[in-house]
């Protein structure tokens, strides 16, 4: 490994909650939440086939929590495939149906555009920062 297959801070990606990535210099997953209960998942790297589960199961862990509000701040993705595009849409109907209120941080054109091509933008709130 050469520091140029680090990320930024110098240390190999690895997701919060104990789960590993299957490819972990490939997705960062981290979780805050905010003095109004709001919990914020902040995703850095590629959303896709291999790393899609391990986004999947770390929003499962926070909607079981029943937020307020679930922000996914997808700033940090530089691809998002339909295997990504498959969990923002399940988290969509997860939150929806435990009354949590769902929205993206979508400020790329690596996310924006999946979402636009299949019409799947509309089903969601798009925020331009986790800041409200």
């Amino acid at each position: 490994m050469t520091a140029s297959d680090l990320p930024a801070g110098g240390q190999p990606d690895v997701s919060t909650d104990g789960t590993e990535a299957p490819f972990d210099d490939v997705i960062t997953l981290s979780t805050s939440t905010g003095e109004d209960g709001a919990v914020t998942v902040t995703v850095v790297g590629e959303v896709d086939t291999f790393t899609a589960p391990v986004l999947r199961s770390s929003l499962d862990t926070q909607l079981e929590q029943q937020p307020r509000e679930l922000v996914i701040d997808l700033s940090g993705v530089q691809f998002l495939g339909s295997a990504g595009l498959a969990v923002l849409v399940e988290t969509q109907k997860s939150a929806r149906a435990r009354d949590v209120d769902l929205r993206l941080v979508a400020t790329t054109r690596a996310v924006t555009r999946p979402l636009e091509v299949t019409g799947l933008i509309d089903l969601f709130t798009i925020v331009d920062s986790s800041a409200r």
